[in-house]
């Protein structure tokens, strides 16, 4: 099944599911894992339809960006953010999903207000 088929399967579920408990389906937002795919299949589930990408891992997530990926949605960090790390995290994604310890939070804190951001 090509990354477009598949897009399209799950949106149509989505639009049953939502029709069934009385939700406008235009309302609920497909963000999707990307990891583990590069940058060529990224770009295939956007044009697809894709609302958002979820990254777990810095290294993919700094990859997919110099390669410009994700152009045209949001992107989420969803792994684990360890703090060494947050430098390379806040400021490049619009949302932190994983944030774990109050430790990592205060440093991407910390950091956000070095950049000038909200994160």
């Amino acid at each position: 099944m090509s990354i477009a088929e598949n897009v399209a399967r799950v949106r149509a579920q989505m639009a049953q599911a939502a029709l069934r408990w009385g939700r406008d389906p235009s309302e609920i937002k497909l963000c999707a894992a990307t990891k583990m795919n590069d940058a060529q299949a990224v770009r295939q589930a956007i044009a697809a339809g894709v609302d958002c990408c979820g990254e777990n891992r810095v290294q993919e997530l700094t990859a997919k960006l110099s390669e410009n990926a994700y152009a045209g949605v949001p992107v989420h960090f969803i792994g684990h953010l360890q703090t060494n790390k947050v430098k390379q995290v806040v400021g490049k994604v619009d949302l932190i999903q994983s944030v774990d310890s109050e430790h990592l939070l205060r440093a991407i804190d910390r950091e956000a207000g070095k950049q000038g951001i909200r994160q």
